[in-house]
Formats: C-alpha cells, structure tokens, sequence
C-alpha cells in the first residue's frame, strides 16, 4: 500500500516548538492516499486538538492536493503490513510511525522522520529534496 507522508509547517506552541524550531518546514506530519476502490483521498492526522480522519472528493480533494504540492513536502512509500513492538506517545510522529511501521524509537521529530523515510527508500514528491540525513 502506497502513503504520501505530508511535511508542513506548523504554529508549534508549548515545548514541542523546541523541537522543530530549527526546521521550520517540518513542524508537523500527516498521511495521506488514494482508494481507488471508493474513488476517495483519504487524509489521517494526529493534531493537538484531535484525530482527524478524512474522505475527501471532488473539490476538496483538489484543494488537499494543491496545498500538498505548493506548501509541503511529501514523501511517498510503501509500507508492508507488520507488527509495531514499541509502545508510543500519540503525537503526529507516532501516529505516522504507526501508519508506515518504523520502528524506530530515536525517530522523535518529523524532520528525522523525513530522513528515515528518505534513507528506506521513500520519493520525494513535492518540495525540496534534503541531502542532509542526519536527523
């Protein structure tokens, strides 16, 4: 199964900032992809203030896709269906992590998520492609 992880600026308030600070391009990470069987974009977010978990179509799916492709970066995968062993904190990273199977627990922030996906094969699709893995 293909997911588009979605890379975005984020007003970061409260500690999290800290952590983001220093790549203002990647202060927040969402999912997202098309079932073509339900002719549907589907839109799966851990935000501050919820779960968001949406269909979208038609218009709506454009205006997703054109804010994707002009004010993010996304990286599509591939994710193999397997187990998640590490227990997680829910925030954006973990949700994502959860989506993608990374098991990795030093990957903490959407930046070194960013870096992960790219080094196991991820495609940049939209934005700048970053050569600097270090995380």
């Amino acid at each position: 199964m293909k997911w588009i992880i979605v890379f975005s600026k984020s007003a970061n308030y409260g500690p999290w900032r800290l952590f983001t600070l220093h790549r203002p391009d990647f202060g927040h990470v969402y999912a997202v992809r098309y079932d073509a069987e339900l002719d549907v974009w589907i839109r799966f977010e851990c935000a501050s203030e919820r779960l968001n978990f949406e269909l979208l179509r038609d218009e709506e799916a454009d205006l997703l896709f054109h804010h994707i492709s002009t004010n993010c970066t996304c990286v599509e995968v591939t994710v193999d269906i397997g187990p998640i062993y590490f227990p997680r904190w829910l925030y954006c990273v973990s949700f994502v992590k959860h989506i993608v199977g990374c098991n990795k627990i030093s990957v903490c922030t959407p930046y070194q998520l960013y870096c992960e996906l790219i080094k196991n094969g991820g495609r940049v699709l939209f934005g700048e492609s970053i050569g600097d893995s270090d995380g």
